[in-house]
């Protein structure tokens, strides 16, 4: 696998052959394509790989009950951030080809649902503990979580806002703070609320001469 991606960074994957790939490791076609039996199937390979460890990094993540739920889905997405920082070119072409972002197929969609389910685990656990509102299903919790950054790196990966200057951490870091807001307990952001309220009603203007209070 390492030999094929050294590859595709360099010649890119319509210009690798297989015959490249087993002249560089000097075996056989017949030897490659036992393992592999297509360029694709690397592919598919490396989209495995990806969601592999996504899964390894949640599952980690859900022995750690000394921190809080929300601070550890914050650690899970700098994990991945960072992999895909760290070559983005060839993670959005493993990304196009396999299409596991958007047309999950066969081992990939089981793959992306043992993810879901661990994502499912961490966000169950978080309602136990009082830090995620209880009102939605923990799996639909996860599907939303998803679904944005799923969003967010395709956009990142595929260039679609051009400036590409911003790491994809920093973009998953502002948008997972904004949907774990919005996943607080209700009773927090009550409390925010009137937080907000009573600093506002002390910065209240005084009555002008003659008004009355209040009106």
């Amino acid at each position: 696998l390492n030999t094929a991606a050294a590859l595709f960074r360099k010649r890119g994957y319509e210009d690798t052959r297989v015959r490249d790939i087993v002249e560089r490791l000097r075996i056989s076609e017949v030897t490659f394509f036992n393992y592999f039996p297509t360029k694709d199937a690397l592919i598919m390979a490396f989209a495995l790989e990806m969601l592999e460890f996504s899964i390894a990094s949640v599952k980690r993540e859900l022995e750690r009950h000394d921190r809080s739920v929300p601070d550890r889905i914050r650690s899970v997405m700098r994990q991945w951030a960072t992999s895909w920082d760290s070559d983005p070119e060839f993670h959005a072409l493993v990304a196009k080809q396999s299409r596991f972002m958007t047309d999950v197929k066969g081992v990939l969609r089981e793959k992306s649902l043992q993810l879901y389910k661990q994502y499912e685990r961490i966000f169950a656990e978080g309602q136990k503990r009082g830090e995620i509102r209880a009102d939605k299903k923990p799996l639909h919790l996860a599907e939303m979580m998803e679904g944005m950054l799923i969003l967010i790196a395709g956009n990142w990966l595929s260039g679609w806002w051009k400036d590409r200057s911003e790491s994809l951490q920093k973009r998953f870091t502002n948008a997972v703070n904004v949907f774990l807001d919005g996943c607080a307990p209700q009773r927090n952001v009550t409390a925010a609320r009137a937080a907000r309220g009573s600093h506002a009603i002390g910065r209240r203007p005084k009555a002008r001469r003659g008004q009355v209070p209040g009106r």
